[in-house]
């Protein structure tokens, strides 16, 4: 334990030098409150940019618009999409800039085993997310609570929980990505393509939907929206957990062989 509170630290010290812990939660938080403002204010700037017909259907179709759907709106059209490209970038150089440079090579011929490694950087990613997406969140919340109204809090908590254990599996892969590839272009490529196909699967019927993280999001939507979760949520929740065990496991085994110990160079 005294391992991993040790690299925990050293992540934590990077994260600051980096100042990702400043502007990450910055822009979720931008990213967050844009959708109440823009869905409020919209109508109004199309009027005041005249418009004409086109802006008075605009402002019709805005004004039915409610407090859940402005909240859902924020996780379906600006955490899942541009949030999760932002979190990707931020996150896909934690081990490739390591191991690149050969200090991956130097923590692990130290008395610290790769398990400490990988776990010590899993948490420090998923704290740093928690954060930005508690920032960007809440900070969606409060503006729809002034601008349309007041939600259920205990929807809100839910689906604010449901939506970051997929944030966890995202985090999971790109640490593997990282450890299997040199490139942080090739991390992001894969990372955010995969979470794009996902999200467009999670749109399907099915009980195939238990084994689609992308899922979560669905039902964290859903949950703001009608105050109850989809077909296969709990089989969906419990394979998505499993999976990023796996994940992380898989991760520690492959940092364990003595190929993934030494910089692009030597490998």
């Amino acid at each position: 334990m005294k391992n991993i509170a040790t690299l925990f630290q050293k992540e934590q010290m990077e994260q600051w030098r980096s100042l990702k812990f400043i502007w990450l939660p910055v822009v979720f938080a931008i990213i967050g409150i844009m959708q109440p403002l823009m869905m409020y204010y919209l109508p109004e700037i199309m009027g005041a940019a005249g418009a004409g017909e086109d802006g008075d259907a605009i402002a019709q179709l805005m004004g039915s618009v409610n407090e859940t759907q402005v909240m859902a709106g924020t996780l379906s059209s600006q955490f899942d999409q541009l949030g999760i490209i932002i979190l990707i970038v931020a996150l896909m150089g934690a081990i490739i800039s390591e191991k690149n440079n050969g200090m991956l090579a130097f923590i692990l011929t130290r008395p610290v085993e790769a398990w400490q490694y990988v776990i010590a950087k899993w948490i420090s990613q998923a704290l740093l997310a928690f954060i930005s997406l508690l920032l960007g969140y809440f900070g969606a919340y409060y503006y729809v609570f002034l601008l349309y109204g007041s939600i259920d809090i205990s929807s809100v908590l839910l689906a604010f929980g449901i939506y970051f254990v997929w944030l966890l599996f995202i985090i999971s892969v790109v640490l593997l990505l990282g450890i299997l590839f040199k490139s942080t272009a090739v991390v992001a490529m894969l990372a955010a393509g995969g979470a794009i196909i996902l999200e467009l699967v999670s749109g399907a019927k099915g009980w195939g939907q238990m084994f689609n993280p992308a899922y979560l999001s669905s039902n964290a939507v859903e949950v703001l929206m009608t105050n109850n979760v989809k077909d296969y949520f709990v089989g969906n929740l419990c394979i998505s957990l499993l999976l990023i065990v796996a994940v992380v496991l898989l991760s520690v085994w492959l940092l364990s062989k003595k190929h993934f110990h030494i910089g692009s160079s030597h490998e």
